[in-house]
């Protein structure tokens, strides 16, 4: 047999394999599971970040690794550090995940930043200095302004109370009771009770 022969074999049964397990899928035979996470609370995530920073989101862009995984890449203004020390006013965060042309790949559970949106974000670094979110989606808080002047909330899935689009889209599986959470106590718990 020859090598062409070989590889036309191997690439019909790969394309058999691929098939046999779509319709596995679409026959609702093959199960997906979805990240459990454990919450963490405020303090298990200031104590495991080596920075906390408030800012805010400039941009966003998804690209391939060497390996050629899908990540997006995405860049803060930060405004202030609550833990850690940074030399710039900029900060590169990578997540797994994202869009690159024709092609998706999804962390269940995984943190997403919004161009524009204001964010608490609880980091470790990775080993050329980006920020990586602690947590997934924990390590993010949501910045939200009240309705009254200076008045500031924050929220992750787990701590502070949802704003009223998550309530109308939650509301036939409610959500755990959650008080509402001021910017300036966040701040409090992750300096250890120092403003």
């Amino acid at each position: 047999m020859t090598t062409a022969m070989q590889a036309s074999i191997r690439t019909v049964m790969r394309s058999r394999l691929c098939g046999v397990a779509l319709c596995a899928v679409w026959a609702g035979n093959f199960s997906l599971r979805a990240v459990q996470m454990e919450p963490l609370s405020i303090d298990r995530l200031a104590e495991g970040s080596a920075l906390v920073v408030r800012g805010a989101v400039l941009s966003k862009s998804c690209q391939r690794d060497p390996e050629g995984r899908i990540y997006t890449k995405v860049e803060l203004q930060v405004t202030e550090v609550w833990k850690g020390a940074l030399a710039t006013n900029r900060l590169t965060l990578v997540h797994g995940g994202g869009i690159l042309g024709d092609r998706k790949a999804t962390v269940s559970g995984q943190v997403e930043y919004g161009i524009g949106e204001e964010v608490v974000a609880f980091l470790v670094l990775n080993q050329r200095g980006e920020g990586v979110t602690l947590g997934l989606a924990q390590g993010k808080f949501h910045v939200d302004r009240g309705s009254r002047p200076g008045e500031e909330f924050v929220h992750n899935p787990f701590h502070g109370e949802p704003d009223a689009r998550r309530q109308e889209i939650f509301r036939s599986a409610p959500l755990p009771t959650q008080q509402r959470l001021t910017l300036a106590e966040l701040k409090r718990r992750v300096r250890g009770g120092n403003p």
